[in-house]
């Protein structure tokens, strides 16, 4: 998955510190750094442009001399913007170089924390073809020697995917459960509905077979599975459980039914994003049709 990436930076503190972790991530042979430089549409001259370019070029030569002593492949790339239009630069560029993954901080330079996962993430994530890896920054700024060793180069040491058993959500786990270095996944259901405590119970009840049935197959495979259902809201159950269990990923899918089919316009994945202590992984299903066309 991770075989050639793409990782947008802003030269932030923050965006430097993720490309460490991105350069210890399992498989990774190839990275293509990209920076957007934002331009004014208007009131600057030719010689304040190339400067500001020059500065690009500086920058990105030090992240490609860190990764390339990693013993990688770096390609560096340099857009333009005077609009504003990060995003769909990002998705352009993934489409361009043909990466198999995104990776992105989800914190920049910009005086409004989040504001990357609110326009820049959001866009990625509803537009991008490709598996998209998001850092959140408590995460990254938090990251001592034990936890670059747990989140970085043993990030499928402990895997946890929601499942709403649509089968958008079924392929991702097949997906996971068929890469290297895979320790153990975690399956979770969250029961999000029921009128009565007996409802409530009976779908607690079928979602716990259904995990069950599924974990078996995976353990059948060599890797360890545990069947999760938890009742209440998805964002919350979710990360409760990735901190209850300590796993080392969160991954989902951008399709699904019920509370999945929300992932696309943010309302889960966004949440999840924000507020997650670790990696979340968003994986991208190009070969479906997009349920919203």
């Amino acid at each position: 998955m991770f075989r050639r990436v793409l990782f947008p930076t802003d030269f932030s503190s923050h965006a430097r510190r993720t490309l460490e972790c991105v350069a210890g991530l399992p498989g990774i042979g190839e990275i293509i750094l990209l920076h957007v430089a934002e331009l004014p549409g208007r009131g600057m001259d030719r010689s304040a442009e190339e400067d500001i370019l020059a500065g690009t070029r500086k920058s990105l030569a030090l992240d490609r001399t860190y990764l390339e002593s990693r013993g990688l492949a770096v390609h560096c790339r340099i857009r333009t913007s005077k609009s504003g239009s990060i995003g769909p630069i990002i998705s352009g560029t993934a489409d361009s170089d043909q990466v198999s993954a995104i990776v992105m901080s989800a914190r920049g330079k910009s005086r409004v924390q989040g504001i990357l996962l609110g326009t820049v993430s959001q866009h990625v994530l509803r537009h991008a073809k490709v598996p998209l890896l998001i850092m959140r920054h408590q995460f990254i700024e938090d990251l001592t020697k034990e936890r670059y060793e747990k989140f970085c180069p043993m990030i499928f040491s402990s895997v946890l995917c929601p499942t709403d058993f649509s089968d958008f959500a079924q392929d991702t786990i097949r997906r996971i459960a068929s890469m290297q270095g895979i320790g153990r996944i975690l399956l979770v259901h969250v029961v999000t509905h029921g009128e009565t405590a007996e409802e409530i119970l009976a779908l607690e009840r079928e979602a716990a077979q259904q995990l069950h049935d599924i974990a078996a197959t995976i353990t059948q495979e060599g890797i360890p599975a545990t069947p999760i259902v938890r009742t209440g809201n998805t964002a919350d159950e979710v990360l409760a459980v990735a901190k209850e269990r300590d796993c080392s990923l969160i991954a989902l899918n951008s399709y699904g039914r019920g509370w999945f089919s929300e992932l696309l316009i943010g309302s889960t994945a966004a949440e999840i994003a924000r507020n997650a202590d670790r990696p979340v992984l968003v994986v991208r299903d190009h070969q479906v049709k997009d349920p919203r066309v």
